[in-house]
This record gives C-alpha cells, sequence and structure tokens, in this order.
C-alpha cells in the first residue's frame, strides 16, 4: 500500500514537471489545478486518483466520486481516457480537444496533442505506447501496434504499422522521415 502511494505522488509530481515553469512545489500544483491555464491537469490527476483507487479491493467503489469527477473533465475538455489503461508518469496533454486515448498500455513521459485518436482498427486490436513518445495534433495511431520508445509522430499522421524506437514518422500513411541511430 505504501509503494502505491509513493507511486501515486511520483506520478502527479511528474506530470507537474512536464507542464510550462518545470516544477513540482506545492504552490504549482495549485496553480495548475485552480488557474484556467491548467484544465488539462485537471483531468490528468483525476484520472491518477481513478488509478490510484483502482489498485485496491473494493477500489472500483472508492474510484465512482472521482469517476465521475473525471468524465466531467473529459466531456469538458473534450478528451476521452480509458482509466483501465496502465499509463506511466509524466503524462501531458498539451490541449484537450478531441483526443481519445484507447490503448493497451502508455510507458513514462508522454505527451499528446489535441485531435490525437489512439485506438482500436477494423480486427479490434489497439496500440501499444512507449517511454518519451510525442505525437502532434491530429494524428491517427490505429491497430495491433506498437510505438517504440522515444519515437515521435507527425502532425495529421496515419499510424497502422510499428514504429521503431527513436523513429519519427509523418504522413498519409505514416512513413518514417527520419531514425535517430543510438550510440
Amino acid at each position: 500500500m505504501q509503494e502505491s502511494r509513493i507511486a501515486f505522488r511520483e506520478c502527479i509530481r511528474e506530470d507537474l514537471l512536464q507542464l510550462p515553469g518545470h516544477s513540482a512545489k506545492a504552490r504549482d500544483f495549485f496553480r495548475w489545478y485552480f488557474l484556467p491555464q491548467g484544465s488539462t491537469f485537471r483531468l490528468i490527476f483525476w484520472f491518477r486518483i481513478v488509478q490510484y483507487l483502482r489498485c485496491y479491493k473494493g477500489g472500483k467503489i472508492l474510484s465512482a466520486i472521482p469517476y465521475i469527477i473525471m468524465r466531467h473533465y473529459e466531456f469538458k475538455l473534450g478528451v476521452h481516457a480509458n482509466a483501465n489503461v496502465s499509463v506511466g508518469k509524466g503524462l501531458n496533454i498539451v490541449h484537450g480537444d478531441g483526443v481519445f486515448l484507447n490503448v493497451k498500455s502508455i510507458g513514462d513521459y508522454f505527451t499528446v496533442y489535441q485531435g490525437v485518436t489512439l485506438g482500436v482498427d477494423k480486427n479490434g486490436g489497439v496500440p501499444t505506447i512507449g517511454n518519451g513518445v510525442t505525437i502532434y495534433p491530429n494524428a491517427v495511431v490505429v491497430g495491433n501496434i506498437t510505438i517504440g520508445d522515444n519515437a515521435v509522430i507527425g502532425a495529421n499522421a496515419y499510424v497502422h504499422k510499428n514504429v521503431m524506437p527513436n523513429d519519427v514518422v509523418a504522413g498519409l500513411p505514416a512513413q518514417s522521415i527520419r531514425r535517430e541511430i543510438d550510440v
């Protein structure tokens, strides 16, 4: 139980560090939660609470009110984040409009912009997102695929095949436009 409390605090801390200003102090938490510029952080915060509570026996009952609050922010911001998905620390939803996150799992330090759809293809497969992935506006990622660590998906890309680690893809359908070589 203590480990999950530490993991919860660490996730919130890392989520705050992804926001402009790069500080995880208590005053920054209140600034990002209560002031208008932090609207997507409110959703992330309640998403983390729901995930934290669902770790415990009877957690689905305990998480009912936080889940309703999370769904309120989803509706208000135009974001759908599946609460049953494992999401690593450092989640950053830059703009909320039209973001749909239905995946197997998301790694640490994931950044997503407005209009992004991560979801099911016609065969019912959903993507798996690695660590350090950034997905720019209006990209679509579908199917039973894997997006490798530190990959970048460009704006308006349609991704239906695996993306290698450190790769940058763009286009319709997405193609590699640059691959960084690991040293």
